[in-house]
């Protein structure tokens, strides 16, 4: 293909000499401008430590923590493997690049969130650098404001905040980047002819779609966007992305070659479009969808972490609010396709955010959450030109204006600040509550009480801290607060969602581990059973709560469930097999202790167990013989060593009685 070396077609041929005759060091400050203003915005996030769903790609992360060494399994290997929340394994996903630069820091810094937001947010002022020399380049009939200003505003919009300050969210800000460097290299090949061009936005865009499979919609936006701004032809336009398509078909088979299927299954609380939704009703809740994301890029008032079932109500075509957002994107795409043959700036703005926002409108694939601040990022590129447009407009003349008077450049600048203050002052105080998990999830709690997730996500995650200090030594009383704000969000999760297992399952955990009230705990569980009947952690803790509240025959019945589920459940099969010996039914507890030890030989509490029924059975020979198994597999079981100990000072093998006391004193514990 041949490039088209003529100059780009418009209706707006005239150049000012305030765009057009810029100097050099005049372009590199406005880049500077923008640069420093990235920081001024998220400067402030680069103190802040690891926070939602970091863990999937840094913080805790045992692949990333091996450094460098770690990529070549990052490269064959899902994004994300963790265990379902009821269960099972869920892989998904195929993200190496953002994950990638995660390892190469941890081989270089080690465990530094400070680091990882610092290069955050370095990635997103250079992406407002790149940003700013794209529209430059499209937009060169225009004064410089123009771009200045859409960057400007761009880069201070609030709903940005998810991808700049949450570290995993660096999937977006590569994607974008990668999407913009693709569009540039397309138009320096335009301009130049330099093939060499084509191979640069080839490589950026597949690292983009391994970055985050977003950049898929570049596909129609650069087609888009030489139509508006070149007089290419459209048959050019193809062939110009034929290299990109085959790049994404590679970056789509190959991975499948070698990962397989995923596993990852979108759940009712996450989107209830996927499960059962008509095709009035999935139209209803998409044009609810549209109408959220206007208003949040309008208003993006309050913010909030996670969103899901059932923040956007599925709705059909019987609610006004259906119509009024169809109208109001009717007129939208009426209006851009009106002015399409003009090129006109408007037309290519609305048609952005269109194509943009497409993926994530729930009409082509439902996404996880319904909506997302961070599906925004790349569509406010559209609402922040139309707006920029619309503010010189209303200041009394139209950028592309040859001349245009300092009075017009003095009010579309003095209304543009009006407009960043506030969103600057937004940014900035949005940026401390992701200082860390808890503290974002307490300051976005007020807005999400009809999320089900949000409010599991939070109570759960306060139940692991509130375990933690339990377990470092902090009275129990000093936990009961927090304690009680589990159990209120855990409510409201099952309130919003009645059949909600995994959210009564932890309620249920709550009342048992941290208030010790077992009458709460078993109904409980017995809800996340009824609700999941093959929930096997509910089984498992309505017999636990029965056996530690001395019901031993009661516990039998739901330890025998949760094993008939998941056969080889080692805890289930010990506590059952306690449970047994309890009841009297040794045999049956020996046969269990016998199975885990045959599945899993390095554990030295079926020896412990079938020592102590030897020994309660009068066979001290064999008890013995089985205590020291255990022994050898944990030299540093303290009460077993002391246990043995006794016994052989009672038997005068002091040799013996002394090597079990030094283990016992080198246990770490103090002795009884």
């Amino acid at each position: 293909m041949k490039p088209n070396k003529k100059k780009p077609a418009s209706t707006r041929p005239v150049r000012t000499e305030k765009s057009g005759k810029e100097s050099r060091p005049g372009i590199l400050l406005w880049q500077l401008l923008l640069f420093a203003f990235a920081f001024i915005l998220y400067g402030n996030t680069i103190p802040n430590r690891y926070a939602l769903d970091d863990m999937y790609v840094t913080g805790k992360n045992p692949v990333t923590r091996e450094g460098l060494k770690a990529i070549p399994e990052i490269f064959t290997s899902y994004y994300i493997t963790m265990n379902a929340e009821e269960g099972g394994q869920h892989n998904f996903g195929y993200r190496p690049i953002a994950k990638a630069t995660y390892a190469v820091e941890w081989q270089f810094f080690g465990e530094n969130p400070h680091v990882s937001h610092f290069i955050n947010v370095l990635l997103y002022a250079l992406t407002g650098i790149l940003l700013f020399r794209l529209l430059r380049r499209l937009l060169r009939n225009f004064h410089i404001l123009f771009p200045f200003l859409t960057v400007m505003l761009f880069l201070a919009h609030p709903l940005h905040t998810e991808v700049v300050a949450s570290l995993k969210n660096r999937e977006e800000l590569l994607s974008f980047a990668c999407g913009l460097l693709t569009l540039i290299f397309f138009l320096k090949y335009y301009d130049t002819g330099r093939t060499i061009n084509i191979l640069w936005a080839t490589l950026a865009f597949a690292t983009g779609y391994l970055s985050k499979a977003g950049i898929m919609t570049f596909l129609a936006i650069i087609p888009l966007t030489f139509y508006f701004f070149t007089d290419i032809r459209p048959r050019k336009i193809v062939l110009m992305l034929v290299p990109l398509v085959t790049a994404l078909l590679l970056a789509v088979v190959v991975p499948r070659l070698f990962l397989g299927e995923t596993t990852r299954l979108i759940q009712f609380i996450e989107n209830p479009l996927l499960t059962g939704a008509g095709i009035p009703e999935r139209i209803g809740t998409s044009m609810m969808v549209l109408l959220f994301y206007l208003k949040m890029l309008v208003f993006p008032h309050p913010l909030g972490f996670y969103y899901g079932y059932n923040m956007i109500p599925i709705t059909g075509p019987g609610n006004p609010l259906v119509w009024l957002s169809f109208a109001i994107h009717a007129a939208l795409f009426v209006y851009a396709v009106v002015k399409i043959r003009e090129k006109h700036i408007l037309s290519y703005a609305i048609l952005f955010y269109l194509i943009s926002i497409s993926l994530f409108s729930n009409l082509i694939a439902p996404p996880t959450g319904i909506v997302a601040e961070r599906f925004l990022y790349a569509a406010s590129l559209g609402f922040s030109l139309a707006l920029v447009y619309l503010i010189f407009r209303l200041a009394g003349s139209a950028p592309e204006k040859a001349g245009i008077p300092q009075k017009t450049l003095t009010y579309t600048i003095l209304a543009a600040v009006i407009i960043a203050i506030p969103a600057t002052a937004k940014t900035i105080d949005r940026n401390r509550d992701w200082e860390d998990e808890l503290t974002l999830y307490a300051a976005d709690m007020p807005y999400l009480g009809n999320s089900a997730k949000a409010n599991f996500i939070y109570a759960t995650n306060l139940r692991s801290s509130v375990v933690e200090r339990l377990k470092s030594g902090v009275p129990r009383n000093n936990i009961v607060p927090d304690a009680r704000i589990c159990i209120r969000h855990f409510r409201q999760a099952v309130r919003v969602y009645p059949s909600y297992a995994d959210a009564w399952n932890n309620l249920g955990e709550v009342y048992l581990l941290l208030l010790n009230e077992s009458d709460s705990a078993i109904q409980c569980f017995a809800q996340a059973a009824h609700y999941n009947p093959s929930f096997t952690a509910a089984y498992y803790n309505l017999g636990y709560t029965y056996q530690v509240t001395d019901r031993a025959e009661e516990a039998i019945p739901y330890y025998e469930k949760a094993l008939e589920l998941q056969p080889y459940e080692i805890r289930a099969m010990s506590n059952l097999a306690q449970v047994y010996q309890k009841t009297g039914q040794t045999e049956k507890a020996i046969k269990l202790n016998e199975d885990i030890i045959a599945i899993e030989p390095g554990l030295e509490l079926p020896y412990i167990n079938l020592g102590t029924y030897a020994l309660r059975g009068g066979e001290a020979a064999k008890a013995l013989e089985y205590f020291e198994k255990a022994a050898t597999i944990n030299p540093y079981n303290y009460e077993l060593n002391m246990r043995l100990r006794n016994y052989f000072q009672r038997v005068g093998d002091s040799a013996k009685a002394d090597y079990y006391l030094d283990l016992a004193r080198r246990s770490g514990r103090p002795q009884q």
